[in-house]
């Protein structure tokens, strides 16, 4: 088969060993309901007292293509990632996509902010792959032309990513641009499905930083915060020679 099908992994740890029978079960009706659908899954569920390196080494031993976790309380409400968070961001091989859910999730096309940092084409290989999965439009976002400053406008860069979507995964990716800063981004998530946000390269120091945390916070549909792995992941598909490291200038 060209595009294999994966196997999910549902995984929980906790801290108290009085939970864990409760929280194999509530993973096994999870688990069970998912094979119902066509999907297969397995679940494992243990102690620990650092789940954040603990889930850092259970993706590596497992050769996971992505770890996706929900975003904390705390990472909302400070922007910035505690300290397990940080073990998952920092340890973990594979991509990291951090899911910051709504009361409800509309139809709609992927968006992907793309401004060709390293994070960002994480999140294009992601978006592309949930959006043909969906069968739903990918979108790139970047912004409009300032022309008082001498900013063109992000049409070129989005160019490269459409074209790079296109030769790994053969599906086109439709530009979109906006105005500059968040408000021109978060009146774009009105209309999209998902929205999907590579970090900051300087997330160790700065956190979500203030443009991100409003878009994780604000944005309508429910958002991914994306950190490209440390070693080529599975999302690229394996006849790739390489994942998208190269960056373009605007």
């Amino acid at each position: 088969m060209r595009h294999p099908p994966r196997v999910l992994i549902l995984a929980r740890l906790v801290s108290d060993a009085a939970e864990l029978r409760a929280t194999a079960a509530w993973l096994e009706e999870r688990r069970s309901a998912l094979e119902a659908h066509g999907v297969v899954a397995r679940a494992a569920s243990f102690t620990s007292t650092a789940p954040g390196g603990e889930l850092a080494r259970l993706a590596a031993e497992l050769d996971v293509d992505l770890l996706l976790a929900d975003a904390s309380d705390e990472l909302l409400a400070a922007g910035a990632p505690d300290e397990q968070l940080t073990a998952v961001l920092a340890e973990t091989p594979c991509d990291v996509a951090l899911l910051v859910p709504r009361d409800a999730t509309p139809e709609g096309p992927m968006l992907v902010p793309f401004g060709g940092a390293e994070h960002d084409w994480a999140a294009v290989e992601l978006g592309a792959w949930l959006a043909r999965s969906k069968e739903v439009p990918l979108r790139l976002a970047g912004a409009t032309a300032v022309r008082e400053r001498g900013r063109r406008d992000a049409s070129r860069l989005l160019s490269h990513g459409a074209l790079a979507v296109q030769r790994v995964l053969g599906i086109s990716a439709e530009p979109l641009l906006t105005p500059p800063g968040e408000d021109g981004m978060l009146e774009a998530s009105r209309e999209a499905g998902l929205l999907v946000v590579g970090l900051s390269t300087r997330w160790h120091r700065e956190g979500l930083g203030a443009a991100r945390l409003r878009l994780a916070r604000e944005a309508a549909p429910p958002t991914l915060l994306v950190r490209r792995g440390l070693r080529p992941g599975g999302l690229a598909p394996p006849a790739a020679l390489t994942r998208f490291t190269w960056s373009i200038r605007a």
